[in-house]
């Protein structure tokens, strides 16, 4: 399983080598950096998290056109592409023939948004538009992983940066019945979930502040077709929230537009860097005129019925 940037892992090292063009031996700058990532907590089901990362096969990987955005601490932000490296938990990135000044101090975030002079202090975030392919495809998660570092700086010739998660992720266990499932959904009864938001990549902590606020979270689902009974894992990338104590819904629809919707409390709030599972096997359909289908889900819409 690949996923764009990265698999589930307990840490990546990714070894950076900038080459600059027209260097010599007098220059100062350092072209060797080593990027960590910091692991997610893992909770099975709806229970506060027992292990401090994530099993063997659910590592995170590099993927092809990944990449990072690097602010120093004066001056617009630079970008790092991987050209080497796919599939591997570490990966060559070229800055363009940039250099990193033992005087200066750097920031890192991720993923990189394509606009030179982006505020540091207002780096925006979404979770629209999510889909999950296959019953075991996570390649979806990459793209609303927001992560940051510390500033950091050159030490002993290279410079250190360790990613931490801005997010969390809400990873149903579904079993579902034969068919083709499109849609699924978590729905809260008061909106509590992030739609779309910022950080500040210089605040002592940053923390995804929401704009917009929605009940409900979504993800499509492609390429989901059972022959069978089946139990699989759909992974939603979300702002911290907490739900802690508070039912919630979890609904999947099938490809004839009929919507099964599954309660779950959970006993613990969804904090940044947290995986929560939610176990799913008993299913009640719910008619649409009574139910939450959202007529635009991959746009945000509105929901019809009640989350209560």
């Amino acid at each position: 399983m690949t996923i764009h940037m990265k698999k589930l892992s307990v840490s990546i090292l990714v070894v950076l080598q900038i080459i600059a063009a027209g260097c010599n031996k007098a220059d100062t700058g350092v072209r060797k950096a080593v990027f960590s990532i910091q692991p997610f907590q893992l909770s099975e089901d709806d229970t506060p998290f027992t292990r401090t990362s994530v099993q063997n096969g659910n590592q995170f990987i590099w993927a092809d056109g990944d990449t990072v955005g690097i602010y120093p601490n004066a001056g617009a932000q630079v970008y790092f592409s991987m050209t080497e490296g796919a599939g591997a938990s570490s990966a060559e990135f070229d800055g363009g023939g940039w250099d990193f000044k033992p005087s200066a101090t750097y920031y890192s975030y991720y993923p990189f948004i394509g606009d030179i002079y982006l505020d540091r202090k207002h780096i925006p975030v979404h979770f629209i538009g999510q889909k999950q392919t296959g019953t075991t495809g996570i390649s979806h998660i990459g793209p609303y992983d927001f992560m940051y570092t510390a500033p950091s700086s050159a030490a002993d010739g290279m410079v250190n940066f360790s990613y931490k998660h801005l997010c969390c992720i809400i990873r149903p266990r579904v079993t579902l019945p034969a068919g083709t499932w499109t849609k699924l959904a978590v729905t809260a009864p008061t909106a509590v979930f992030a739609t779309k938001g910022y950080f500040d990549l210089t605040a002592e902590t940053p923390a995804i502040v929401p704009t917009e606020l929605s009940e409900q979270i979504q993800i499509d689902l492609e390429g989901i077709t059972l022959t069978e009974e089946t139990q699989f894992q759909v992974y939603l990338m979300s702002a911290p929230v907490d739900l802690n104590g508070v039912e919630i819904t979890v609904s999947v629809l099938n490809d004839q537009k009929k919507e099964f919707q599954c309660k779950k409390t959970p006993s613990r709030a969804y904090t940044s860097a947290y995986i929560g599972g939610l176990t799913c096997s008993t299913w009640t359909e719910v008619p649409q005129s009574m139910g939450m289908i959202i007529e635009d889900w991959g746009n945000g819409g509105s929901i019809g019925g009640s989350a209560e």
